[in-house]
């Protein structure tokens, strides 16, 4: 395959998983002059994700969340492959991509696999990367071909309005790999911040983990309903959401992910009831804005006011 133009620049890149945060990155990415392959095993995933990003184009253009960019040229920078593994995309002599990027359910022997084979398949200077947003690199850095060039790149949802990416370094991760991610999210309207330690839950989620472990202890306790908690938080801090509709907007699938492996961590005794409250959510299908419904209902699937 040929290289790069600019081995220091990310003008390509290959995103696995077209769930809800993937085809957020997606949408993201292509909106602001870079060229995505979105991936998934599932043609019904893809074919959500096209629809969801063509349909919000008009609206984030208008909002200032993208730059003006017209449906053609969105489309012209998005391709959509339905494949199971690597092979299938290194294939027609296509130029490599800067960046590969995990975005897949938090299953620590899923992104085990998933990430060595692609790190495999892919030589450098392709970058490898994890949206993971609750493992530390050293969880995968060990499995990866080339350990220098792997990180972890982690979005917010929703990340047009949420802008910040957590850059998190494995031991083995060069500082030029660093640097070119941070460009990369400089590139396409996102801040960058730089984690100097590994931790779990990078910046925001470990503060954030505080807040939704607070919430759901009230409602375990039967101190108030989700409704009147949410209130409570957001007339006092003049928040838009609060952290029921924190975990709505994140997806109750995903909440439920974290929170599991965080009871690995820090016992059964604190998370299993907690843990209990947002399962019996997400074995309804209630997972959030993303489903129309959650803790609180979302009839035009999105929160009100976003």
């Amino acid at each position: 395959m040929p290289l790069p133009e600019n081995e220091d620049s990310i003008d390509r890149v290959i995103i696995i998983g077209a769930g809800w945060t993937g085809r957020q990155i997606a949408g993201q990415m292509a909106a602001f002059g870079v060229r995505v392959t979105l991936v998934d095993p599932f043609a019904q995933a893809l074919e959500a994700s096209r629809t969801w990003i063509l349909s919000q184009r008009e609206r984030f253009c208008e909002e200032g969340f993208w730059p003006s960019i017209s449906q053609e040229d969105l489309l012209d920078r998005l391709t959509f492959v339905s494949a199971t593994g690597p092979e299938q995309l290194s294939k027609n002599n296509q130029p490599i991509p800067g960046l590969i990027l995990e975005s897949i359910p938090e299953q620590v022997a899923l992104k085990r696999r998933t990430l060595k084979r692609y790190s495999e398949q892919f030589a450098p200077p392709t970058i490898i990367a994890s949206n993971s947003s609750y493992f530390t690199p050293s969880t995968f850095s060990e499995h990866i071909a080339a350990p220098e060039r792997y990180a972890h790149f982690h979005f917010h949802v929703p990340i047009w309005k949420a802008t910040i990416v957590d850059i998190a370094s494995a031991p083995q991760t060069s500082e030029q790999t660093r640097k070119r991610l941070v460009q990369l999210a400089i590139r396409i309207g996102q801040t960058p911040i730089v984690n100097r330690a590994e931790n779990t839950g990078y910046v925001f989620n470990w503060m954030l983990k505080s807040l939704l472990q607070s919430a759901l202890q009230l409602l375990d306790r039967g101190v108030a309903t989700p409704e009147e908690i949410e209130m409570a938080w957001k007339k006092a801090t003049g928040m838009p959401a609060g952290p029921f509709g924190i975990m709505d907007q994140i997806g109750l699938d995903i909440i439920h992910q974290t929170m599991s492996h965080a009871r690995f961590v820090d016992g059964d005794a604190v998370w299993g009831p907690l843990v209990a409250r947002v399962e019996s959510l997400v074995n309804q299908g209630h997972l959030g804005v993303k489903t129309g419904r959650g803790f609180f209902e979302y009839p035009d699937g999105q929160l009100p006011g976003g």
